[in-house]
């Protein structure tokens, strides 16, 4: 008589033939290894597909595992113990870069991603850079250079504003005084500081709507002469295969974050030269992962003729304003 069973395993339903009680071999659906039943068992539907597969139990109960037993615990060595705990101290170490706070348009509107990620490249930025995607083009942080520069032209354009007004109201009360130590009469001197004062603000408007756009078209422009400029030094430096989009990556989120340092006045331009070296630095190291003396080499090279000269001029015409010089 027929036996009929269930995969211990998955339940598949078998029929068998009696001859096979008591037999092992493995269910045709999971390959698990199940023992035949004795007759009496609850019967179930029956599977003629399974008769073939089970009529060829000629083997040995004794030749076929059983593989519902637990396996013996397998004894590893102490350097395979080690290797183990180094792999997953290395996995612990791989950067997950899920992109700056720029980069992750739903954790917020555009100003404070900006804020967010500006002030993570200033503060922290060696974790900031960390989680910088390194590919995805450039549109993402050429945004952000623009937005940053028109901040630092505005703020910037803003003091020199107020500075030419003090400076306008000073000269248009001198030359009052100058007309009134001459003998013109009040109406004539009048007439000059009127003439003196319209001429300083039409020069003021000019220089304000300079300095704004100059900041911004300058800042867009010496952005990209910095990321050729990383293309250029850092082979030099041993770094193997650089890349545009990663450099410009590291120079717009650096330099458009920098910009901020402009609501500082004359102290700004000291601030915005230590922050741009250590972003550049940091940026190079966390991308490239290259040791930091590397990273410092190639930012020098790249500073000598791109960025000392801006610093010279610059802090020049801030001493200047600041009755420093002339």
């Amino acid at each position: 008589m027929p036996i009929q069973f269930q995969c211990p395993h998955c339940k598949h339903a078998m029929q068998l033939p009696d001859t096979a009680a008591g037999k092992q071999g493995k269910c045709p659906k999971c390959s698990n290894a199940v023992t035949v039943p004795t007759p009496g068992a609850a019967a179930t539907p029956p599977n003629p597909h399974d008769a073939e597969f089970w009529s060829e139990l000629d083997e040995k109960k004794d030749a076929i595992p059983n593989e519902d037993a637990a396996p013996e615990p397998v004894k590893k060595s102490d350097a395979q113990i080690l290797k183990h705990m180094l792999g997953k101290a290395e996995q612990a170490k791989v950067v997950k870069r899920i992109g700056l706070p720029w980069e992750r348009p739903r954790d917020g509107g555009m100003f404070d991603r900006y804020w967010d990620t500006a002030i993570g490249v200033m503060n922290h930025t060696l974790e900031t850079f960390a989680e910088m995607k390194i590919t995805g083009g450039i549109g993402g942080p050429l945004k952000f250079l623009i937005l940053g520069a028109i901040f630092g032209s505005l703020i910037a354009a803003v003091y020199g504003l107020v500075g030419n007004a003090i400076t306008t109201f000073g000269v248009a009360g001198a030359v009052s005084e100058i007309a009134a130590e001459e003998g013109a009469d009040e109406e004539a001197a009048a007439v000059a500081s009127t003439v003196v004062t319209a001429g300083m603000i039409i020069i003021m408007v000019l220089a304000f709507f300079g300095t704004f756009f100059g900041g911004i078209l300058g800042g867009l422009i010496h952005g990209f002469l910095q990321a050729a400029g990383l293309q250029l030094a850092l082979p030099i430096v041993g770094v193997k295969q650089p890349s545009f989009e990663k450099n410009f990556r590291i120079v717009a989120y650096t330099n458009g974050s920098i910009y901020l340092c402009n609501i500082v006045p004359g102290l700004g331009v000291g601030f915005m030269t230590f922050l741009w070296f250590k972003g550049m630095i940091k940026g190079i190291e966390s991308v490239y992962e290259v040791p930091t003396k590397t990273a410092v080499l190639a930012v020098l090279l790249l500073a000598l003729p791109l960025v000392f000269p801006i610093i010279a001029v610059v802090g020049f015409f801030a001493l200047m304003m600041l009755g420093y010089i002339g």
